[in-house]
């Protein structure tokens, strides 16, 4: 729920309740009242002066027709009466603020609850009703620091409203207070955590804005890894590549497993990064992936046509046609041998040709086998390769275990921020 909508959600709910509490009760007779007492800390002996209660009963009568401006004049006739008692005030108060909030005269209706507040008579959950509209009001007065502070009275009143904390963290965020902010946000994530609950989107854009405001890189991270997993999107994903893309001391060793996530989210490369992708398969000795690279970024129409690309594509086309015809017979030997990059390798040329199960075993088979000089680069090349078949769990698994230097713990994370299955997102609702 964004700011807008939180705030229109809360003040309904406020005007709701106080319309409900503004009771024609409290300028009728004093036996009348008597039964006022119940909600209120108000002696039962107090009473109206016939010349407020006739004046009030009018402003009641007008504000049950939905005439809040008529009651508004009422409430300024009220104010010429001499010597009101707190009791005429407290009754006074609570009716010209719920009709100001009405016709959103937020300055009127926060002085008028805050009226009511300090007047000692309501009960525990009236005085938190209150206290949550006096936060709203400042919220619209755009005095955040106040709309703040008044939000946080109420948690600590024991609100348990979401749209309060929301209310608090945008207010801190507003008034540039964004170490608070940043602590109110911890503090709600561990409670939508602890509740089992998807944090609200609206909630994580803000613990991303507040660690960019502290320069808090990592924070900000952070923020965008939960972004892309629960609510997927191009620009979270854009943005949260490029981050980690552009950190210092990535090699181009896992660049190309950055722009193969890019291919997996449907993006678009560019012709260099084709050209890229397709160079690195030729040197590793994967010609059907070079020529499958070339083909998909002809279709996108983003490759030249010149002389290198030519010579590339006519080589892996080649290449590619040799390996198929030997495909069978080099996974054999491999499978016979001992060498574990060469088992892998023959698994994954496998998997690229879209036999993806047997080729998958291979390369089970293979990370077990001696002879690899990178474990953890196999480990990510398989951990891809899960993520790219559809098996989610092992590959999330697998890249939680993945570090190491160069980039590789960053390029990681990225894959398994794709590959962690996102928990279905609950409505976060008054009741919770």
């Amino acid at each position: 729920m964004n700011t807008l909508a939180t705030l229109q959600f809360f003040l309904l709910l406020l005007l709701a309740g106080m319309m409900g509490a503004a009771s024609p009760a409290y300028a009728q007779a004093p036996q009348a009242q008597k039964a006022d007492a119940a909600t209120t800390t108000a002696a039962p002996a107090e009473t109206l002066r016939p010349e407020v209660a006739k004046l009030l009963v009018a402003a009641q009568e007008k504000i049950k027709a939905r005439q809040f401006s008529d009651a508004m004049q009422k409430f300024t006739e009220v104010d010429l009466v001499a010597n009101k008692t707190p009791y005429e005030i407290f009754v006074m108060e609570r009716m010209r603020g719920t009709s100001a909030l009405a016709l959103n005269e937020h300055a009127t209706a926060a002085k008028s609850f805050q009226t009511i507040i300090a007047s000692g008579r309501l009960n525990a959950s009236d005085r938190l009703l209150y206290t949550e509209a006096v936060t709203g009001a400042h919220y619209q007065l755009k005095d955040y620091k106040q709309a703040a502070d008044w939000a946080a009275r109420a948690l600590k009143e024991g609100s348990t409203q979401p749209q309060t904390r929301i209310l608090l963290i945008q207010s801190l965020y507003l008034a540039d207070d964004f170490a608070r902010a940043k602590t109110e946000i911890d503090t709600a994530i561990a409670i939508e955590d602890k509740a089992g609950r998807t944090m609200s989107e609206e909630l994580l854009k803000m613990q991303g804005r507040t660690a960019l405001k502290l320069n808090d890189t990592n924070a900000y991270l952070g923020a965008l890894e939960k972004l892309v997993i629960h609510y997927p999107g191009k620009l979270y994903w854009a943005d949260f590549i490029a981050r980690v893309a552009s950190r210092p001391g990535i090699s181009d060793r896992y660049m190309q497993d950055v722009f193969r996530l890019q291919l997996a989210l449907g993006e678009t490369l560019t012709g260099a990064q084709y050209l890229f992708l397709a160079q690195n398969a030729m040197q590793a000795g994967f010609p059907i992936d070079a020529r499958q690279l070339l083909d998909k970024g002809m279709a996108a129409g983003v490759m030249g046509s010149g002389a290198d690309f030519r010579q590339l594509r006519d080589k892996a086309a080649k290449d590619a046609d040799d390996d198929m015809k030997h495909i069978a017979r080099s996974a054999a030997d491999a499978e016979k041998g001992r060498d574990g990059p060469g088992l892998f390798n023959a698994g994954l040329n496998h998997v690229i040709n879209g036999n993806k199960e047997k080729g998958i075993a291979m390369m089970e088979q293979g990370i077990k086998r001696p002879g690899l000089r990178r474990p953890e680069d196999f480990k990510l090349r398989l951990a891809i390769t899960y993520a790219m078949s559809g098996e989610s769990a092992k590959a999330a698994e697998m890249l939680a275990t993945i570090t190491g230097p160069d980039g590789l713990t960053e390029v990681a994370r990225l894959w398994a921020a794709y590959a962690k299955p996102a928990k279905p997102a609950k409505p976060v609702t008054a009741a919770q």
